[in-house]
């Protein structure tokens, strides 16, 4: 039987600021192909064409008023960097796995969400990126940069031959 990889902690570094402790969610982008529906005039059915990615976002709930991150909104595309790191590990195996994910954008939301007596509260803040990565062990998994038009999944860059079309590479 195959165990899975669970996520046994894990860190961001937002703008160079370790926000261990603070932060308690991060939500990692969600890949979602942009399509069209297509029947070609005779065709026997309906196919699906990609036209590129839907938006990339990342999103961050911190304990408390965040000040720091709130701070940090800027208005440049590429304005805030995020780091995230995390620890994963299998149940029948002794090693443990590092997950690291990069990512450039700027905050597009900042919710503060409800002040109750009592509570500590939540800070929520989401990010839309121009840039993603993602590594497990030092392997690149995922890596997308939207202002230089590169796709690369599982070591293979899918739009290479679009940007060469382009006269970009």
């Amino acid at each position: 039987m195959q165990l899975p990889l669970i996520l046994k902690g894990f860190n961001v570094f937002a703008d160079g600021l370790n926000k261990y402790g603070v932060l308690m969610d991060i939500k990692r982008p969600k890949i979602a192909y942009k399509t069209e529906d297509y029947t070609p005039g005779g065709g026997l059915g309906e196919m699906t064409v990609i036209h590129g990615i839907e938006k990339l976002e990342i999103e961050l709930t911190s304990k408390g008023y965040d000040a720091e991150l709130f701070k940090s909104m800027s208005h440049q595309i590429s304005g805030n960097l995020l780091r995230y790191q995390g620890a994963l590990h299998k149940e029948d195996e002794t090693g443990t796995g590092e997950l690291v994910g990069e990512a450039r954008g700027r905050i597009i939301e900042a919710d503060p969400g409800e002040d109750k007596a009592g509570e500590g509260g939540e800070h929520k803040f989401k990010y839309a990126l121009t840039y993603w990565k993602e590594t497990l062990d030092g392997e690149t998994i995922a890596e997308i940069d939207i202002l230089n038009n590169k796709f690369i999944i599982g070591g293979r860059d899918v739009r290479a031959g679009i940007r060469k079309a382009l006269g970009l590479i």
